[in-house]
């Protein structure tokens, strides 16, 4: 479970959520009142959604390309190229990642595997499991901005009555 704090900042009105994302207390700060966190986050999703998407079709040429060759160079080539799209998916995945929370979100995430494997590269499972863990983090986060800005919203509105819009009377017409 992931744990989120709100900081108050004393310079200004905005709102930063802190998500820890290990046992070992390490986290990441997330902009709450900034429309572009969203946006990026939503954005980066898709792209990964996408990275992922074109794994299959790649994998199936690969092995159409070594239909056949059952030799042991030809296999090793395979497994190699096969191994390729995989880790290129990886590191892709990521760096959308960096780029939507901070550098070394995945890092600070995994620090457990990292600790013990220093090169350690998350897999298609692993960024799963990040975003299955932070999704309803975020969503909560966003749902909790579009409710304060709809309240916020209400109050500006309520201080202007419909009585306080009079129609302007027209002077010395009798």
């Amino acid at each position: 479970m992931i744990n989120i704090e709100q900081l108050k900042t004393e310079s200004s009105s905005t709102n930063i959520i802190q998500m820890e994302l290990n046992d070992f207390g390490d986290y990441v700060m997330i902009p709450a009142d900034e429309p572009m966190f969203f946006d990026r986050f939503v954005k980066g999703y898709k792209s990964i959604i996408n990275l992922a998407d074109d794994i299959p079709a790649r994998i199936e040429e690969i092995k159409k390309k070594y239909k056949g060759k059952e030799d042991f160079s030809s296999e090793l080539d395979k497994i190699t190229e096969i191994s390729s799209i995989n880790v290129n998916f990886s590191e892709e995945a990521v760096k959308v990642i960096d780029g939507i929370f901070a550098d070394d979100v995945i890092k600070k995430y995994f620090r457990d595997v990292y600790e013990v494997i220093p090169n350690f590269l998350p897999d298609a499972d692993c960024i799963i499991d990040f975003f299955e863990k932070v999704t309803p983090t975020i969503e909560k986060i966003f749902n909790q901005k579009m409710e304060r800005q709809e309240k916020q919203r209400k109050a500006r509105m309520a201080k202007y009555q419909p009585q306080d819009h009079k129609k302007p009377q027209r002077k010395g017409t009798k």
